[in-house]
């Protein structure tokens, strides 16, 4: 699933979109009358030129006003391409969940209270945002948003953690003492989230030593901080390597087994290297591989039978017409995973990532290879070729073999 690639429609429909309190687009970015000198031109300049932040009808930017919430969620999501048309946004809405007061799946339904009305409602940012768990309604008091109110840094250390996918390593105990001066202004639940924002080098302290965690953040600090966290997010974006997607099924029919094993180039598998370990797209797998059943396969298997935590950021994955033991549980941040047929815990090599809300799993570390491909998403690696082969492995359901 290509939902990265953000269309000409999706384009026009972003520019039509932009509220008076973010101003109407200005052509290009190098324009603007009140950036020349100033310490964010260069960030600025590219942001308004990638489209995701404008400036003013007069030509200005307005670098030094504050920016509130409901401008910064706006920025945030269309930076990361979380658009209220997008399809990841969508494929988010069908597939959320959370749990009921008995701990039990239910049907996500998020909901503030003070945002009837709001631009960020009417135009569906809002549902962008809480869909995709860039905001959680139990974070405010009330659930009521606020959204006029400026940001503070310590929500926009929040932000954007959930949209790099780290809200696991900023929910578990952070090691030893925050360094900054006034880290007895940082609350315990924020602790996480400011420590995995400075490590991945969004956010950063002051000379003075501090981090001022209640400070509220102009616009020209918003769009270096959003700037940041792409540089963190794309990292390693790498078209350089060539995909094999190896089809293998076992089956058992009239009395014969026999095994089907067939392999396609494919390009329909988003990439990242990072580190050494190339990333791969969960969904765009599964995509290919359900391609490849409905091409090739002796079962049937119309689609990926999925779940979305959006507050979690985990995802419940496994093809629908598998028995209902065979799903696998992932986690955005989190390098062990779940297979619910034998409550088996499994690990990759690394942890977990997110490019513009996609899970992104570790399939080969190029520091310790195989060749061959293995089920479990463990990619074989050719260093001659370039290619990365990956084992579409499908299980038929255990009445098959009866």
């Amino acid at each position: 699933m290509k939902h990265w690639k953000k269309g000409l429609c999706g384009l026009l429909a972003a520019v039509l979109m932009v509220p008076a309190g973010l101003a109407a687009p200005v052509s290009g970015g190098k324009n603007l009358s009140d950036l020349e000198g100033h310490w964010a031109q260069k960030e600025v300049e590219a942001a308004v030129a990638s489209g995701w932040v404008d400036g003013y009808p007069d030509g200005s930017f307005k670098p030094e006003k504050s920016i509130t919430r409901a401008e910064f969620t706006k920025m945030l999501l269309d930076a990361i391409h979380l658009t209220p048309d997008s399809e990841t946004v969508a494929w988010m809405k069908e597939n959320a969940l959370t749990e009921d007061i008995w701990g039990n799946p239910t049907e996500y339904t998020p909901k503030l209270y003070d945002m009837s009305g709001h631009w960020l409602t009417s135009q569906g940012w809002l549902d962008a945002a809480l869909y995709s768990g860039m905001v959680v309604p139990d974070d405010y008091n009330g659930k009521n948003f606020r959204p006029e109110k400026a940001i503070a840094r310590y929500e926009i250390a929040l932000m954007t953690d959930r949209a790099l996918g780290l809200v696991y390593p900023a929910s578990q105990p952070v090691e030893g003492e925050l360094p900054f001066t006034d880290k007895e202004e940082i609350l315990d639940w924020m602790k996480g989230y400011v420590n995995e924002s400075v490590k991945a080098g969004v956010l950063k302290g002051y000379p003075d030593g501090s981090f001022q965690p209640n400070k509220t953040s102009t616009r020209a600090e918003a769009v270096v901080m959003i700037q940041r966290m792409l540089e963190e997010m794309e990292e390693g974006l790498n078209h350089d390597i060539t995909v094999v997607a190896r089809y293998k099924e076992n089956y058992k029919e009239h009395g014969e087994e026999g095994t089907i094993l067939q392999e396609e180039e494919t390009d329909q598998i988003q990439l990242q290297v990072i580190d050494n370990i190339i990333y791969a797209s969960l969904n765009d797998m599964y995509d290919v591989e359900i391609d490849l059943i409905k091409k090739y396969g002796k079962e049937s298997a119309d689609k990926l039978g999925v779940a979305w935590w959006p507050i979690q950021q985990e995802m419940i994955a496994g093809i629908t017409n598998v028995s209902s033991g065979s799903l696998y549980y992932y986690q955005m941040g989190n390098e062990i995973y779940y297979w619910e047929s034998n409550g088996s815990e499994k690990m990759f090599c690394a942890p977990t990532r997110a490019l513009y809300g996609e899970l992104m799993v570790p399939v080969c570390d190029l520091s310790h290879y195989s060749r061959e491909a293995q089920d479990e998403w463990k990619g074989g690696w050719d260093p001659e070729t370039n290619t990365l082969t990956l084992l579409m492995y499908y299980r038929v359901p255990p009445e098959r073999y009866s």
